[in-house]
């Protein structure tokens, strides 16, 4: 999969916050999954316009399934290739043409393709090294992806019906985004505690 295609986790400048919070060793799991929540929820959105943008992904629908030439040149079109090849093997996985069939298996290649690179992200860091950290981390980051497979399987369906786009609502970053460096100073900096001023005396 190429670097720097949406669905990637090492895109140059989505999926930052991700990677920082893997990074940094004093994160805590919480504060990681909120930022693969976080990078989750604008890759949603970027994919959203990448759909309603580029070519017609409904072109695959028109191939017969098997044949490999005719849909490396249909792929070849698309800036994000590896939406359409994922597409592509969910239809010879299903052996369907059917747009929500494909929908269905295809956002689930995805779901599942996110996962096994934050796993794999995660295993390079020391601190992942440990069996159970690691594991708590990739439990939570998966429920995380599967929360929003049905947004990505509604958006590839109607991508392949040539439909009106479908509209993803952001769930937890709000209308206004926050910069990456902004995200990891709320998700990382305690707040700072005051100590209780003392009753003044009576003179």
């Amino acid at each position: 999969m190429a670097e720097n295609e949406i669905i990637d986790l090492g895109h140059k400048s989505r999926w930052v916050r991700t990677r920082k919070a893997l990074q940094d060793r004093e994160c805590p799991v919480e504060d990681v999954v909120a930022a693969i929540t976080a990078d989750l929820e604008g890759m949603c959105a970027g994919l959203n316009t990448a759909l309603r943008n580029g070519p017609p992904l409904s072109g695959l629908l028109r191939l017969a399934l098997g044949s490999s030439l005719q849909v490396q040149t249909v792929i070849a079109q698309f800036t994000e290739k590896s939406v359409a090849i994922l597409v592509d093997a969910a239809r010879n996985r299903c052996r369907s043409n059917d747009p929500a069939e494909v929908a269905e298996v295809a956002s689930q290649l995805l779901t599942q393709r996110l996962i096994d690179q934050a796993e794999c992200r995660a295993g390079r860091e020391e601190r992942f090294r440990d069996p159970k950290i690691r594991r708590e981390l990739v439990d939570q980051a998966t429920r995380t992806f599967k929360a929003y497979e049905g947004d990505l399987r509604a958006m590839l369906e109607a991508a392949l019906r040539d439909g009106a786009p479908v509209s993803f609502k952001r769930r937890v970053t709000g209308k206004r985004r926050m910069s990456p460096r902004q995200l990891m100073n709320v998700s990382l900096i305690p707040a700072r505690t005051h100590p209780p001023s003392e009753p003044k005396r009576a003179r």
